[in-house]
């Protein structure tokens, strides 16, 4: 083989060599960008997944809260009402002890205990029947009281509140329930 042939043989060669490199090259290329993709495309869902569970667990505890408030809100409204339905019953036995006066005092009289009472509070209006009902009794008209009579004995061993007021304060929270449910119900 001669020196031409030979050069040539080792430029055929390099070429070659340089072809397979080049082509080598190009294939790790093709692979590490493949490979690059492939990892970026994994971060992306994982990315999206963390992203996904975020914002859920931060909905929970936005909608967890917003209940929350709601709840707040809704019990303060009903607070209010409750005190506004009170005061409403508390106007109206002023009403109620319009409409039967006497028959009233004498009823509430009646379901004192028989002893002798030193000092009755009663309703203004009721003051004359009462002093009638309760002829040793010191009659004290009281302004806040609207019907119903409260009494003492002389050693104070004995108070019966038997008025209108203390009537529908033990009541109340057998009532407004009752009250409550109602008005929901015409609300619906």
């Amino acid at each position: 083989m001669g020196r031409r042939e030979l050069l040539e043989a080792l430029h055929r060669e390099g070429r070659e060599t340089m072809e397979a490199i080049s082509g080598r090259g190009t294939a790790e290329e093709e692979r590490l960008r493949s490979a690059a993709e492939e990892r970026r495309e994994e971060l992306r869902r994982e990315h999206e997944g963390r992203r996904e569970l975020l914002c859920s667990v931060l909905q929970r505890t936005l909608r967890s809260r917003a209940v929350r408030e709601a709840s707040l809100i809704r019990l303060r409204a009903e607070h209010t009402l409750s005190l506004r339905l009170h005061e409403r019953a508390r106007v109206c036995l002023k009403q109620l002890r319009r409409d039967g006066d006497e028959r009233l005092c004498r009823a509430l009289a009646a379901e004192l205990p028989t002893v002798t009472w030193h000092t009755v509070w009663t309703a203004p209006g009721d003051a004359d029947l009462t002093a009638g009902l309760f002829p040793g009794a010191t009659v004290i008209p009281d302004e806040t009281l609207s019907g119903g009579l409260k009494a003492a004995t002389a050693d104070d061993s004995l108070t019966v509140d038997n008025t209108l007021e203390a009537r529908l304060e033990r009541l109340w929270p057998d009532l407004l329930p009752h009250l409550m449910a109602e008005l929901r119900g015409r609300r619906l």
